[in-house]
Parts: C-alpha cells; structure tokens; sequence
C-alpha cells in the first residue's frame, strides 16, 4: 500500500501543477471575474465527485449523515477562500515564488498527524520535516529583485508585494485546514461519505463563490463565459481530480508521511516548471533548497 501511496503522490502533483497553470494562464492573460471564474472551476471540480458517486453500484447514490454537515460547510468556505485567493495571487505574483510559498498549507497537516492523531514517526520523520522547513526558507529566501554581475535577474521581484503576501497567506491558511478537516471527516465517518463530504464542500464554494460573483463582478460573466469556461473546465477537473487522489492517499500513508512527502514533491515540480517554463531565475541558495527538499522526500519515503 505504501508504494501505491507514493506513486499517487506523484499523479496529485501532477494534477496540481496542471490545474495552477491553468489558473495562472487565465489571471495573467484575462485577469477579470475572479470569483465567477473559480466559481466555474468549483463546479467542474464538484461534478468530478458527483460522476465519480455513481459508477460504482455499490457506492451509487448519496449519503449524508446530518452530523457531517458542520464539518462539510465549514470545508466549503475554506475551499471558496482558498480558490479566490489563490487566483488573486497568481493574477499579481509570479508563479514560481506563488507555488513555493503555497506548499506551506500542506505542513498545516504534518503537526496535526503527530500531535493529535498520534501517528508512528521515526528519527527520518523529524529530520526530513526539518529540511522540509530548512528547504522552504532557502527556497523563499530574499525575494526582492538582485542582479549579478552581468545584471541577470536573479529573483523577480514583478507583482511580489505586500498585497500579493496577504492574498498568498489566506490561501495557505485555508489550503492548509482543507486538508486536516478532509481527514478528520474521514477519521470520524470511518472512510464512509467521503464523496458526498467533497461534493457538499466544492459544490457549496460553487454557490458562496457565484453568488459572491453575481454581487461583485456582474459585469464580467460574459467576459468570463466567452474566455473562461476552458480554463475552468481543465482547472475543475485537474482540481476534482486531485481532492479524489488525495482521498485514496490518507487510506495509504500516514498524514504526517504524507503531507511532507507531497511538500517536498511539490515544491520540486513547482521550481521545475518555474525554471523551465516561466523562465524564471533563482539563486544559488535556492537551486540548493531544491535538492535538500529532493534528499528530504527521500529520507521521509524510507
């Protein structure tokens, strides 16, 4: 189950990556109706779980347990929050720098396994956690703008400001508690209803998210239905996707296994694509936090 655990970690990263360039696509190319575009991504990413409800004869239909729904809207406003702010930063910040600094939602969860659900940890747990943070701090190191010698660029400094870090925090924070309510739900209903707690939380950030839309971008939803509905489309599913990927790691790894493997990975790929794709350049101190991230995944993978 462990070897399932880990390669599922890999396909959630790559899922990731697909929906946040999707959404960084759409924000730096159109950059308008930011709550009727998540709103579209939120429905996509719901109708995901709802289709996947019903191909199993088994599982078909919905089940809601009454107790569940506290749990599922408190969810649903983290994911509304989350989705927003994410955009919001994207639409200011650069990609790369945004990623890095977003993969501290996932360390939210690592605390929450040890110290509330008592999982095993070995002397390897504490070690990597602990290059995992030293990883990150290089990673995110001085992100004002240098410039070497021959005046490369070393850090963008392009949309990094104090605007974008609030919008970039609220959305760690409700990244970081979706993850820790979608265990618990799962710890309290014994694995049952996990579908339904997904299609409750994304569904209802769909509503709040439309709503919200309708009240304070009305005069951008036919901007966003002509330009937005393919991004959505691939961003909803990328995300629905990913949520379900999730569910069937926590039946396979720890949550504090887990949460630092899926940090480390993500901060990697995240570096990857920036480098590669975005063209964006880093410094040494960062290209060393990259590998000590790569040494930690494995330590906490052993």
């Amino acid at each position: 189950m462990q070897g399932l655990g880990y390669l599922l970690i890999l396909v959630f990263t790559v899922l990731n990556l697909g929906e946040s360039m999707l959404v960084k696509a759409y924000a730096k190319r159109f950059g308008v109706g930011g709550m009727l575009m998540n709103a579209v991504i939120s429905l996509f990413a719901a109708l995901f779980f709802l289709g996947s409800d019903f191909i199993d004869p088994e599982t078909r239909g919905l089940y809601v347990p009454l107790e569940m729904l506290p749990l599922a809207l408190l969810n649903c406003c983290l994911f509304a929050s989350g989705f927003y702010f994410t955009f919001l930063a994207f639409k200011i910040g650069p990609y790369g720098l945004t990623r890095l600094i977003a993969s501290f939602s996932l360390l939210f969860s690592i605390f929450y396994g040890i110290l509330f659900l008592h999982e095993e940890t070995t002397a390897l747990t504490y070690i990597g956690i602990a290059m995992i943070f030293s990883a990150m701090f290089m990673l995110n190191y001085n992100p004002r703008a240098k410039r070497e010698g021959n005046g490369a660029t070393v850090q963008e400094e392009n949309g990094v400001s104090l605007k974008w870090l609030v919008f970039l925090l609220i959305s760690v924070f409700s990244n970081g508690f979706i993850t820790i309510l979608t265990k618990l739900q799962q710890i309290r209903f014994e694995n049952t209803c996990s579908n339904e707690f997904q299609i409750i939380s994304i569904g209802g950030s769909f509503v709040l998210l439309f709503v919200l839309g309708l009240i304070i971008d009305r005069d951008k939803l036919s901007s966003v239905a002509k330009n937005g509905l393919l991004y959505g489309l691939g961003a909803g599913i990328c995300n629905g996707a990913k949520n379900f990927v999730a569910l069937a790691i926590y039946l396979c790894l720890p949550l504090s296994t887990v949460s630092p493997v899926k940090t480390g990975v993500g901060m990697i790929s995240a570096f990857l694509v920036a480098v590669l794709f975005y063209k964006e350049k880093y410094s040494t101190l960062q290209k060393l936090g990259v590998l000590l991230g790569a040494v930690a995944v494995v330590l906490l993978a052993l």
